[in-house]
């Protein structure tokens, strides 16, 4: 995969994660529970999704000083 076709890749992941994190927690099973647990475990698991895409990016990024 070139470096394009990742970068775009990886914007498109992160723009799905941050619609969804707007859009979920409105959806019926999150909206008409009367306990916080629901809500509780999404942005668990939306965090640890992120950080785990944040840490596969990080852990490929070099710098290419032209050698």
């Amino acid at each position: 995969m070139s470096l394009k076709q990742q970068r775009i890749f990886w914007a498109l992941l992160f723009g799905v994660i941050i619609l969804a994190a707007f859009v979920v927690p409105f959806l019926p099973p999150l909206r008409d529970l009367t306990s916080v647990y629901g809500s509780f475990l999404f942005w668990n698991v939306f965090a640890l999704v992120v950080i785990i895409c944040l840490g596969i990016i990080t852990a490929r990024w070099r710098d290419d000083d032209g050698r």
